[in-house]
């Protein structure tokens, strides 16, 4: 699958992966890019510094960048949204990906979700093509999202997906121009794995269409607006009985007046 993808390509495409993404206490509001023996890393609970190397010397060819340490770099539940993303984590085994950023974590995905769309740059996904990573009919090159968040949009607009995973390793204009910003429109495992089915991916973010957050935020919209056209009905339903009902009293208390005023 993804390895034969990875061995059988030029050498030089997962070699765009030269660096590390992490996230901080904004989790996938504010990443940080590591250049390959970059210092700027983070200090680790262990008080070393995460470091960003390579799996192999020289930094070339299908020889990809990786952080010492995943769980410093960020990985797991997104703080930016409650935990709705997950981040260094792709839903289920997505082979493209993981032939343009590399794999190598020893717990895998149960299985690999359906591909419905492949979003980024051009050049990126003609290359896929090329490698039959992907088909053309999986192409669609009209944006290369920018984060992990316009891919969800992408996905939650588009009949049938409902997860996404998100391609975030480099920085937007680097080396990495031509794979970074792929975004993969998948549907739902129907295997069970470990961890609802995210398996670690460095540099990768994927989540659901739409995080619980939106989806009971547009449920109160709507149930809002059917309430208040139910208001507005029931206004219009009982304003002209009570007009009929104060017109009756009126014509009552005349006719009792007129009465009382014949028998004086």
């Amino acid at each position: 699958g993804a390895m034969m993808l990875i061995l059988s390509a030029p050498e030089s495409r997962a070699a765009w992966g030269w660096q590390c993404t992490f996230y901080g206490a904004s989790g996938s509001g504010a990443p940080t890019y590591m250049d390959v023996g970059g210092t700027n890393g983070p200090t680790c609970s262990d008080g070393k510094t995460m470091t960003c190397g390579c799996t192999g010397t020289p930094c070339t060819g299908t020889r990809y960048s990786r952080v010492s340490n995943a769980g410093c770099a960020g990985a797991g539940a997104d703080k930016a949204n409650s935990g709705c993303f997950m981040l260094h984590h792709a839903y289920g085994k997505v082979a493209p990906l993981r032939a343009v950023l590399g794999w190598n974590e020893t717990v895998d995905a149960c299985g690999a979700p359906e591909i419905l769309k492949v979003y980024g740059n051009n050049g990126g996904l003609d290359l896929l093509i090329s490698w039959n990573a992907i088909k053309s009919s999986q192409k669609d090159n009209s944006t290369t999202p920018a984060n992990a968040k316009a891919c969800q949009n992408l996905c939650s607009k588009h009949t049938g997906c409902n997860f996404f995973t998100y391609n975030d390793g480099g920085a937007s204009g680097g080396s990495y121009g031509y794979f970074r910003g792929l975004c993969f429109l998948q549907k739902a495992l129907t295997c069970n794995g470990t961890n609802k089915n995210y398996v670690v991916h460095q540099n990768a973010i994927s989540g659901p269409s739409t995080c619980p957050t939106q989806a009971a935020t547009s449920a109160a919209a709507g149930a809002a607006t059917t309430t208040a056209a139910g208001a507005a009905n029931n206004v219009k339903k009982t304003t002209p009985s009570v007009s009929a009902a104060t017109g009756a009293e009126v014509i009552s208390l005349f006719l009792a007046i007129l009465l009382m005023g014949i028998s004086w």
